[in-house]
Formats: C-alpha cells, sequence, structure tokens
C-alpha cells in the first residue's frame, strides 16, 4: 500500500508561467550583475591607469577589482544564457504538452475505432456466453434462491479472476475508451458524421454519446427502449425521523449531537452508507440563523440498473449526472440524485449566499463537483471520494478528488483535464481481491475513509488549505444535522409543486 500523491491543475504538467518568470529573475540578475562588473572594471582602470597614485596597496585593490570585474561579466553571460535557455525550454514544454494531448486524443479515438470494429465478430460469441450464463443464473434462482444464485455466480468471477477489474492498467484502458467513447459508437455505425458531431459537443464523450444514442434508438422505437432505460423521473426528498443505518461515528440521528469535523477523515465518515429505503443525504446546518453556514453529504450509487425503479442513486441519475456538463440540452432535468440533495437542501432551509461545504461518494461526488460549479450555490469546498468528476470545472471552487488507480469508477469519466482549483490525491491499495457483494473492493467508502485520514495528517500546503476552509465554515460549533431520503416518483405527482432544490 502506498502514500498519498497529491496534484493539482498547475502542478499535474511542468508550470510553464513558473519558468518564463524564472528567465525575467535572471535577465535582471544579469542586468544588476552587469552593472557591477563595470563599476569594477572601472575602479580597477582607474588604479592601473595612474590617475590616481596608489601604493603597493592600492595596486593589489586595482588588479582584484579587474580579476572581479571579469568574472563579472563572464557571470552576465552565463544568466543570459540560462534566461534565454529557460525562456526556450518553457516553449518546449508547452509545444510537447500539446502534442501530447493530440497523441493521447489520436490513440484512444483509434482504440474507440478498433473495439467498435471488433465487436460484430466478438459478439457472437460474447453472446453465446452471456446467455448461457443467464440461463445457468436463473436456473440456479428457480432452484436453489436468489441469494444463492448471487453467491454462485460471485464464486465464478472470483475464480474467473475478477482482479482484473482492479487492476490499475486495466482501469487506464477504461479511462481510455471513456475518452474514446464517440470515436466507438461512431465506428460501430461506420458513421463519420457522428464523429464530427461528437467533437462539437461540450458534453464528456462518455456520456454524450450514450445519451445521443439512446436517443436514437428512442426515435427507432417510439421512444419506449431509450425513455425506459435513460429517461428521468421525477424524485422527492422527505426527512428522515431515523437515520435508519449509521454514516460512521456520527451517523445515526437520535445519536448525540455531532462534534464539528475536524478534517477530510471526519467528512468521508459522515457520508450516508445505508442500504435501501435508508437516507442518501446528510445536511448539517452551522451558526445562529442570521448567519448560517452548510455541509451536505451524499451517497453513492445504490441501484445498478439501467432502467429507473423507485431509487434515485441509479445508473440512469449517473448518466444525467455526467452529462450535465454539456453545453446542449441532452437532458431536460438534471439528475435524479442532484435534484434530491437540491430538494433536500431547500426543506433544510440553505439559502442563497450561504456558505457550504459539498461531499460525496461515487455518484455523490459527481453530485459535489456538479454543485461546485453551479454559481448559484456559495460553494465554498467540495470533497469527491471515487467520483468520477475529472470532466467538472468548478469555476474555482476548491475540490479534493481523492481516487485510488485500483479503482474503475473514477475512470469511466475519462481522463479529463487539469483544473487549477481541482487537488487530485492518489493512494494505492496495492494487490485487492473482491469479496462477495463487493466486486470493485478499491471503491469501498471504507478504503476512502482511510485515504482520507491521511489526508488530515498531510503536510501539503494546498491540503493544509483545504482543511483551513472546512475550519472557517465550522468555527467549531456543534451542528444541527438532519437525514433525508430520496425516491423517484412519477412526473406527474411533483408538476406544479414549485420543487427543483437551490
Amino acid at each position: 500500500m502506498g502514500g498519498l500523491s497529491v496534484t493539482s491543475g498547475d502542478s499535474v504538467s511542468v508550470r510553464t508561467e513558473s519558468i518564463t518568470a524564472e528567465a525575467v529573475r535572471l535577465a535582471a540578475a544579469a542586468h544588476l550583475i552587469g552593472g557591477w562588473a563595470e563599476r569594477a572594471g572601472a575602479i580597477g582602470g582607474r588604479l592601473a591607469s595612474g590617475q590616481a597614485s596608489p601604493g603597493p596597496l592600492l595596486s593589489r585593490v586595482g588588479q582584484s577589482a579587474e580579476a572581479a570585474s571579469g568574472r563579472l561579466r563572464r557571470a552576465v553571460v552565463g544568466a543570459e544564457l540560462a534566461s534565454r535557455g529557460l525562456v526556450l525550454a518553457a516553449a518546449e514544454y508547452e509545444r510537447a504538452e500539446e502534442l501530447a494531448d493530440v497523441g493521447r486524443r489520436l490513440g484512444t479515438g483509434l482504440l474507440g475505432i478498433m473495439a467498435s470494429t471488433m465487436l460484430p465478430g466478438l459478439a457472437i460469441g460474447g453472446g453465446i456466453v452471456a446467455a448461457s450464463g443467464w440461463l445457468g443464473h436463473r436456473a440456479v434462482t428457480l432452484v436453489h434462491g436468489q441469494h444463492a444464485a448471487d453467491a454462485a455466480l460471485a464464486e465464478l468471477i472470483e475464480a474467473a479472476g475478477s482482479g482484473i477489474l482492479s487492476d490499475p492498467a486495466f482501469v487506464d484502458l477504461v479511462r481510455g475508451v471513456a475518452d474514446g467513447a464517440d470515436e466507438f459508437v461512431a465506428g460501430l455505425l461506420g458513421s463519420g458524421a457522428l464523429f464530427a458531431v461528437g467533437a462539437e459537443l461540450d458534453a464528456p464523450e462518455n456520456a454524450r454519446v450514450l445519451l445521443a444514442a439512446a436517443a436514437i434508438v428512442g426515435l427507432a422505437t417510439g421512444a419506449g427502449t431509450a425513455v425506459a432505460a435513460f429517461g428521468e423521473t421525477g424524485v422527492r426528498a422527505e426527512r428522515a425521523t431515523a437515520a435508519g443505518s449509521p454514516d460512521g461515528r456520527h451517523g445515526a440521528t437520535g445519536a448525540g449531537p455531532a462534534p464539528p469535523p475536524r478534517g477530510v477523515g471526519d467528512l468521508a465518515d459522515r457520508v450516508p452508507t445505508g442500504g435501501d429505503g435508508s437516507p442518501q443525504v446528510r445536511i448539517e446546518r452551522y451558526g445562529p440563523p442570521e448567519e448560517r453556514r452548510w455541509i451536505v453529504y451524499s451517497g453513492g450509487t445504490r441501484d445498478f440498473g439501467v432502467v429507473p425503479a423507485g431509487e434515485p442513486y441509479d445508473m440512469t441519475s449517473n448518466l444525467h449526472a455526467v452529462a450535465a456538463a454539456s453545453a446542449l440540452p441532452l437532458t431536460l432535468e438534471a439528475a435524479a440524485a442532484e435534484r434530491v440533495v437540491r430538494e433536500a437542501m431547500t426543506q433544510a432551509g440553505v439559502a442563497p449566499g450561504e456558505p457550504i461545504v459539498v461531499v460525496g461518494h461515487s455518484a455523490g461526488g459527481i453530485v459535489a463537483a456538479n454543485l461546485a460549479a453551479d454559481p448559484g450555490l456559495a460553494v465554498v469546498g467540495a470533497v469527491s471520494l471515487g467520483g468520477p468528476v475529472v470532466q467538472v470545472d468548478t469555476g474555482g471552487t476548491p475540490m479534493v478528488s481523492v481516487t485510488h488507480p485500483e479503482d474503475l469508477v473514477p475512470a469511466t469519466g475519462g481522463a479529463g483535464r487539469p483544473v487549477a482549483d481541482r487537488i487530485d490525491v492518489q493512494r494505492s491499495l496495492g494487490e485487492v481481491r473482491a469479496r462477495e457483494g463487493a466486486p470493485l473492493p478499491a471503491h469501498a467508502l471504507t478504503e476512502y475513509r482511510v485515504t482520507a485520514e491521511l489526508i488530515d495528517e498531510s503536510d501539503d500546503a494546498r491540503l493544509v488549505a483545504f482543511r483551513g476552509i472546512v475550519d472557517d465554515l465550522t468555527r467549531g460549533e456543534v451542528p444541527e444535522t438532519t437525514h433525508w431520503t430520496g425516491t423517484r416518483v412519477p412526473a406527474e405527482e411533483v408538476a406544479g409543486s414549485g420543487g427543483g432544490g437551490v
């Protein structure tokens, strides 16, 4: 298990601005040293020319001054050469980064096209295997029950080498394929036009193309398939009378007031983790009524099906959350999970201009990033634990994005782009093994809580500054805590309610 790796948008690549600044300083130093050289040379020349009447001591001083002048002039030449070299180096670094970015995009594009051209051949064999596996699972379910069938499937996955899902090399491959999703679909459909359209959209490629493909399928099939698989629904957020299950050390309602979080570790410890029907959102209020401050926590995905049911934290919500960065109206509504959080914030009393810190795990991380990017909210800091948030520009709001290189989920957002206000923190877990009910152990919130505690031990200036943001918001006060449960409801049931949250 490794330590923390901390990077941010201004340190992921070479900081050419800093190089240029150093070049300017060297040029200024060369000018200053040149002046000293001229003065030393003038003094030495006067003493050597007889303009003064030097004795033996002053003669030696004059010789030393001339020698010093020569050395200073050589220093001037060296400083000027170094300055010019730094300017050239900065230009070359920028050019190299541009070429690397072009190469990465071409590589992922070719990977997508190659994968799509191979898919028809692979689909036949894969379909037979998948059908056989499904039939076997259904047979075991009918004879021995759902639990036995799931256990057998988990055992089969483990025997077949589920460790590949947590292999950093495989995670990197997924990251590249996510970036090349539009090329994949273009190659699959044999459509160069789709490739061109994908380049014009400002949404993350993996989300925008899946949504576009869903829309195409919907048009071709009378909208039934697309709506069933990708259509958003209305949501409702209700205050929970009891937390259902603890969110960590300070999770259960009625367990006494929680102390203020002392750092990122405590923030991670309070993210909701309950099962079906338990609250997905936790809200803490700090300060008196005239000076309220808030911390909002959002849990992760609970329903991994593609057809929306009652749980708003599902795959449909995830897809729409990632697509929220689109410049085009790919969806008429925000993701269900985000709307649940916003509705809970409204009911809790969060008002415009009141400072907020948002924290989320997995899908909750996407929600946290999207809320942080909303200029209509006064979000002062955000934390994403294992969320695919690299495509989100929070517009100046500091965000700590915590990931594990063995975690597949953050890679589904692609490679993303460096953003100065996003602090990326990684910790390698080493070799991890899947277990029943946890096919992606590196994505577990328990592991992210361990990483978050290590963040609090770090003396990295960026992490220290972020912990200061949390301290400035809580001010050592005991919060008033509420928990909120979100559900999906038919759109007509929430129409005209004036909801939608803050």
